[in-house]
């Protein structure tokens, strides 16, 4: 058995996330017996890296040694697979499995006040398109959609509403998840 040593080369949420099941299926194959992430892969937040890995009862560590990574991954049209599925087999693993999803070891928590209300999360990193407020507004108007709260202004990328409940403040990436486990609906943009 060895050791594998995995390094993420790209710092967003999601770019980790693309990672999060490996060390499980890495470990249960037999092939591997300890996993470690490599410190040299991109971390953006230290509550993110945290919240993935751990958090992860299957990563036994953090090294300063290089890692394992897969680039150029390809998925064509048809084909029976996603990314998590093409970056498992990347690494030479196969559980039998297809359309993996990301693997998160955080047990949410229900904030009472929030059960059964609606959220909109007007932030954005990606380009969200020709999409502008009165837009959004119009969307939420048309079907009948009620927002009780709004997430905080976070930086320049936003497009808020006007008619909606109240803002909600939201610190940690572990604040935001307790907050989406709590609310029965979400909206958001890219």
């Amino acid at each position: 058995m060895e050791q594998l040593i995995i390094k993420i080369k790209h710092g967003g949420l999601g770019d980790h996330l693309f990672y999060s099941h490996i060390p499980r299926i890495a470990k249960e194959s037999g092939k591997y017996y300890k996993i470690f992430i490599s410190n040299k892969s991109d971390f953006r937040k230290e509550d993110q890296k945290e919240l993935i890995w751990k958090l992860n009862p299957y990563v036994d560590g953090f090294t300063d040694l290089d890692g394992k990574s897969i680039d150029n991954i390809e998925i064509k049209e048809g084909e029976n697979a996603n990314l998590l599925d093409k970056i498992m087999l990347g690494f030479e693993l196969d559980d039998g499995k297809r359309f993996h999803e990301p693997e998160l070891y955080y047990k949410p928590k229900i904030i009472k006040e929030l059960v059964g209300k609606t959220l909109y999360d007007p932030n954005y990193l990606s380009n969200a398109g020709f999409v502008n407020g009165p837009k959004v507004q119009k969307y939420f108007k048309k079907n009948k959609i009620k927002i009780d709260y709004q997430l905080a202004i976070r930086g320049k990328h936003v497009i808020p509403v006007f008619d909606f409940g109240e803002f909600i403040k939201c610190g940690p990436i572990y604040d935001f998840i307790d907050i989406i486990y709590s609310v029965k609906n979400l909206y958001c943009l890219v």
